[in-house]
């Protein structure tokens, strides 16, 4: 009967000692995460700039852009025949336009230039596509008050559709950094599972082996179980 209670004793702090790892494990899992610190200005517009969506608004101003110009290109060419050509709107509210979407690429680029720092600089498309605008921009200026600026205007259309086909690239990429990053964080999620799983299956090993130990010290001690 002695041996019968001490089983029994053992078995209940077998099973306090268990709940009290259980608990400690539940208690461990709800601490409160170490909250991050505020982003800086710069790792917010970092993060506003390198978006999918931004990349999508920049492409879309690029072509109208595109367009504004083409369209100036067509009129001085005259493929486009507008009545009192000289003294017409049109041609100077397509150019106003232009110089209107290109200043705002040019506050594009001085926002990448304070978010990248020496970074921008090492980044040689990145270079590029900056002095891309820059000269869109003073060819523009320049071209304000000029007439017969085909040359100059056909200038203008190549270095815009330069900058569609340089910012599509960079969706492009931008999608499959995105898709790699999904992938990577697939991959570390099946590994957390797995070992997940390999640690439980070494527990139910070791609870299978004691409660054979205790039937084996129950059998022995001619005590009868169901």
């Amino acid at each position: 009967m002695e041996d019968f209670h001490a089983i029994q004793d053992n078995l209940e702090k077998a099973i306090e000692k268990d709940e009290t790892a259980k608990t400690a494990e539940a208690s461990k899992g709800k601490q409160p995460q170490p909250v991050k610190p505020d982003q800086t200005i710069r790792e917010r517009l970092r993060g506003i700039i390198e978006s999918h969506n931004f990349h999508i608004g920049v492409v879309v101003l690029v072509i109208i852009d595109a367009l504004l110009v083409i369209s100036e290109l067509l009129i001085d060419l005259d493929i486009v025949k507008l009545e009192n050509k000289e003294h017409h709107v049109a041609p100077k509210v397509l150019h106003g336009f232009s110089i209107f979407i290109l200043s705002i690429f040019m506050v594009e680029i001085s926002i990448r230039i304070y978010v990248l720092r020496l970074e921008f600089f090492k980044r040689k498309l990145e270079v590029f596509d900056a002095l891309v605008v820059i000269v869109s921009f003073i060819l523009d200026i320049v071209f304000i008050n000029s007439e017969g600026t085909k040359s100059g205007v056909g200038l203008l259309v190549i270095l815009r559709l330069w900058r569609v086909t340089r910012i599509l690239n960079g969706i492009v990429m931008s999608v499959k950094a995105q898709a790699q990053m999904k992938i990577d964080k697939e991959i570390e999620n099946r590994e957390a599972c797995e070992k997940e799983n390999l640690k439980l299956k070494q527990e139910n090993t070791d609870q299978t082996k004691e409660i054979a130990r205790l039937k084996e010290l129950l059998d022995q001690n001619g005590v009868k179980y169901s």
